[in-house]
């Protein structure tokens, strides 16, 4: 009778539920292996779970903006900054940026937001003071928001957290930081400059932090004589009807910006509103979901592709030990799918398992921390998000995780003839030559991948829509350096191979550790490509943050050398004159001059600093931000009076030419480096110091050179750069009115292109009509740092000129830094002559944690790398125990069997390492390439140490765990 083969309908379900009840069992029978694969696979998902609740979580809904933002009003009126009524507000309004329109109109005439309230509102202004408050010798600058903040209309905006509402003119309430700073309870008192008051209760602002010290105040409470310092009022609108965009329009004409209820939730749709440049800056909130997705995917692609190796080197062991088993069930008629089934099922259980509880786990700790946050009065969380169907999605990723981390296993196991399978000995692993064809085949990709991404952003550099593209060339750049990495894993046996052939030179530990790793390829390139997932990722972060902050002290603005700060001696005091119709600060340009005496300020430094202190009066003509401010007249029109100033012509052929997207051409031009090169407002330093020697040498931070001491004292000019100097060796001096129009319609050159159109002020330099010119003898003798003056005459030189010479400011050399305590004691001190808010802070550079952070980059990457190495460690000694019981048999000792286990170790940390730093370095290094102007640099160091510290303490660490005494073994043969 022949038999009948035909496959029995529904027979994929037996199966199926077998498989699942074998893999079951088997996890049951091997509880420690199984805790280890669900752990692997639970840290990533706990992780990016985490991430994903505590990043929405930062990022505010609609309901939480406009609750935080206006409370239970309709919206807030504040000014618009128009320049015509054509200008259009951002559909967030003061929220967003808003475009304008058209050319400045100057018979325009913007109204104040209080005289705009449309019928049926009641109108509530807000506007902010600065005041000061004594702490022993130093006056606290202190805020204070002048409004009705326990007003019903704010309610979810202010809330009372303890005592109760001001009664009376001498009582306010006040944040927690307000108490926590001056040690006060409610009932306390706290003296101002705005007065003494009675803190009867603890207010909690929406959105600001409990740290911050801000004092409450109703507007009767503010005394006239600070009427004048009150900032322009916002108003808020308390009623019943939403207010739309046709109201936006209305008060656009106006000059004022309305942000409302309606069109926060609401929006207007493109057909309702033109089109406006900054649409996509005006709400961050899409940009910052973008761009935490495309990071979470790196972090957890790289993440999961560790997990995977570590999880697939697991069930490697695993589909070893469980030969003998999958040997019978083939022998009884299993098919090849029926075995591959029964390892891939273990997979799915511990998949979902860990998905599962790495999901629910992240979520909860972020949930906590959360919640522990926003009691603590931060604002860093804008409410709880929790991310429900991303943890339907994580959880479906760990069963994924865990399927194809047993899928390679099951294959190989599935493959094993059943005679093979039923010995006891151990076959070496065939390679396949597929597996360095597919190498090569990424690897080409990948290259690919990035030059499509390079030529996408080369093409679209300067675009003002350039950040339209952005996602695109990343996300192929992204997609390059993840084939990268499979390629090098694809590559990893056949460079196992190469460093393994001729080994014969080496000691007897490492070469039968070279032996074993060839031999034993399953085992091997799993444990590489996880050292290589762990590894890729710390390179990345610390070329990324290296160019960085590299970037950071490139552009940094240096406002004196260190530990230096000049202070002026003459500013415009604007607590004159009546309030405006605005509630606000006096009209522009009523305030008058205030000269500082420079030796009553030297006097009071030494004693609250000490007598080390050194000061130098830098004499000069009037800067651009020292001009006084213009007035208005009856009409509405702008009164500027001249300001005339003194500085260097630079010669035409020296200017720094500029590309579409306003910077150099030629990064590397002299023209377009050192001080002066690009614009750095807000410097007190006089544009031409008028001094000596010791004017220049502080200035300087060295010693001047003999030639230009010689030039201060023949009458020419010592200037800090040579973009000023012509070819005959002079340089001219002229003079300009800083208000007058220049040469070119932004009053800025810009490059030759008469296309060009740049972005902003960056590397372009003031390009005045001069009124009147001095040529002199020029020497160049530049200071350490990029400090933005001119350069340097004598006072005799000066007044040959006829140029106008008053003090302008003092600058102070400190010995070292100040403490926060010692600063509050100088500002305290400087108070009488600079105003309560002239501020003290002496010049201490960029940032200085740069190397810190890569440290910490390399700490952590190590310790990643590290958990890696130490459990492929484990699983090698686990799979190779019977080889190190077949040692000891032939007489090893202790000594031998833990010099190959640490040999072991360093060969493959030492490979996924290296391999692993090249895989991260490179696609960093082409998105930094892309970038015009960002440097690009290699944390040699710090790289240096990963690759040499991950392999020696891995390998230290398997030298130590193996243990001196071994299990009795034996070989087990089938009846």
């Amino acid at each position: 009778m022949a038999l009948d083969l035909t496959p029995v309908k529904g027979g994929r379900r037996p199966r199926l539920r077998l498989a699942l009840t074998m893999a079951w069992r088997d996890i049951r029978r091997h509880k420690g292996r199984s805790a280890l694969i669900m752990a692997l696979i639970a840290l990533p998902i706990f992780g990016l779970s985490a991430a994903a609740t505590a990043g929405q979580s930062m990022l505010a809904t609609p309901q939480e903006t406009v609750l935080h933002e206006l409370g239970q009003t309709q919206g807030r009126l504040a000014p618009l900054e128009a320049i015509n009524a054509k200008s259009v507000q951002a559909v967030r309004g003061d929220l967003g940026y808003p475009s304008g329109q058209g050319e400045p109109d100057k018979n325009f005439t913007p109204a104040a937001p209080a005289d705009v309230v449309p019928p049926g509102y009641r109108a509530i202004a807000s506007q902010y003071l600065q005041a000061t408050s004594p702490v022993g010798q130093a006056q606290v600058p202190l805020q204070a928001v002048v409004t009705d903040v326990l007003d019903p209309a704010f309610a979810g905006k202010y809330r009372l957290l303890e005592g109760t509402a001001p009664s009376g003119a001498g009582q306010a309430v006040g944040s927690p930081g307000l108490f926590s700073r001056f040690g006060l309870q409610p009932g306390g008192t706290l003296t101002t400059s705005a007065g003494t008051f009675e803190l009867v209760g603890t207010v909690r602002d929406a959105g600001v932090a409990d740290g911050k010290t801000v004092l409450y105040l109703k507007r009767d409470q503010v005394p006239a004589s600070m009427a004048g310092s009150l900032s322009p009022a916002v108003v808020y609108l308390a009623g019943g009807r939403p207010l739309g965009w046709s109201d936006a329009q209305a008060f656009n004409a106006k000059g004022v910006q309305l942000t409302s209820r309606s069109l926060i939730l609401d929006p207007p749709s493109l057909a309702e509103r033109p089109v406006q440049p900054n649409d996509a800056a005006s709400d961050g909130r899409l940009q910052n979901v973008l761009s935490l997705a495309v990071l979470g995917s790196l972090v957890g692609v790289l993440a999961l592709l560790e997990v995977g190796l570590l999880a697939g080197a697991a069930f490697a062991v695993g589909a070893r030990k469980q030969q003998r088993d999958l040997a019978l069930l083939a022998a009884s008629g299993a098919e090849a799918g029926m075995l591959r089934s029964v390892v891939t099922a273990s997979g799915v259980w511990l998949g979902l398992a860990g998905g599962a509880i790495g999901a629910v786990l992240g979520t909860a700790a972020a949930t906590i921390g959360v919640l522990a946050v926003r009691a603590a009065g931060q604002t860093i969380f804008s409410g709880l998000h929790v991310q429900w169907l991303g943890i339907v999605a994580l959880v479906a990723v760990g069963l994924a995780a865990g399927w194809l981390a047993a899928l390679v296993p099951a294959r190989g196991v599935s493959k094993q003839a059943t005679l093979s399978a039923l010995k006891s000995g151990r076959t070496a692993d065939e390679p396949s030559k597929w597996t360095v064809r597919i190498g090569f085949g990424l690897a080409i990709l990948a290259a690919a991948a990035m030059a499509a991404g390079g030529i996408v952003a080369i093409a679209k550099r300067g675009d003002l829509q350039m950040y339209r593209w952005q996602p695109l060339y990343l996300g192929l750049i992204i997609a390059g350096a993840v084939m990268l990495v499979f390629a090098l894993i694809c590559f990893t046996g056949r460079i196992v191979d190469l460093l393994t052939a001729r080994t014969a030179w080496l000691p007897i530990a490492l070469r039968l550790a070279a032996r074993d790793s060839a031999r034993n390829r399953g085992r091997t390139v799993p444990a590489v490509a996880a050292v290589l997932a762990a590894a890729t990722l710390s390179s990345a972060l610390m070329v990324g943050t290296a160019s960085a902050m590299q970037q950071v002290s490139d552009t940094y603005g240096w406002q004196a050398n260190l530990n230096q700060v000049a202070i002026p001696l003459q500013y415009e005091d604007y607590d004159v004159g009546p309030a405006n119709s605005n509630g606000g600060a006096a009209a522009v340009g009523r305030g008058k001059m205030v000269t500082v005496d420079p030796s009553k300020v030297t006097a009071a430094l030494k004693s609250s600093i000490g007598p080390d202190v050194a000061t130098n009066v830098l004499r000069g003509a009037v800067s651009t931000n020292s001009c006084p401010s213009s007035s208005v007249a009856e009409n509405g029109d702008y009164i500027q009076a001249p300001c005339i100033g003194w500085v260097l012509a630079e010669p035409a052929a020296n200017r720094c030419e500029l590309a579409k997207d306003a910077q150099p051409i030629d990064l590397g031009d002299w023209r377009c480096t050192g001080s002066m090169s690009a614009t750095n407002f807000g410097t007190f330093l006089p544009p031409i110091v008028v001094g000596g020697e010791e004017e220049l040498a502080a200035l300087l931070g060295h010693q001047p050179s003999d030639a230009a001491r010689a030039a201060l004292k023949s009458g020419g000019i010592v200037v800090t750069n040579k973009i000023y100097v012509d070819d005959s060796g002079k340089a001219a001096v002229i003079s300009v009115d800083y208000h007058a129009e220049s040469s070119q319609s932004n009053g800025f050159y810009v490059s030759v292109d008469p296309g060009s159109q740049p972005a902003g002020p960056t590397y372009l330099r003031p390009d005045f009509v001069p009124l009147g010119t001095k040529t002199l003898a020029a020497v160049v003798d530049a200071p350490d740092k990029p400090l933005h003056f001119y350069g340097v005459v004598s006072a005799e030189t000066a007044k040959a000129m006829g140029m106008p010479v008053d003090p302008r400011a003092l600058l102070i050399t400190a010995a070292g830094p100040l403490s926060q305590a010692a600063g509050d004691k100088v500002a305290s001190s400087l108070a009488p002559f600079m105003g309560p808010f002239g501020g003290f802070s002496l010049e201490q550079g960029p940032p200085t944690f740069v190397n810190l952070m890569l440290w910490l980059i390399v700490v952590g990457g190590a310790l990643i790398t590290l958990s890696a190495a130490g459990i492929t460690a484990g699983l090698a000694l686990a799979d190779g125990r019977n080889d190190h019981a077949t040692l000891a048999g032939v007489g090893a000792d202790t000594r031998l069997r833990k010099a190959l286990a640490g040999s072991q170790i360093l060969m493959t940390a030492l490979l996924g390492t290296v391999l692993g730093v090249v895989a991260g370095a490179i696609p960093v290094v082409v998105v930094l390439a892309l970038q015009r102007g960002f440097p690009t640099v290699l944390p040699w160091l710090q790289m240096a140490a990963l690759v040499v510290l991950v392999p020696l303490f891995g390998a230290a660490a398997a030298w130590l765990l193996t243990k001196g005494k071994l299990p009795i073994t034996r070989r087990q043969t089938l009846a």
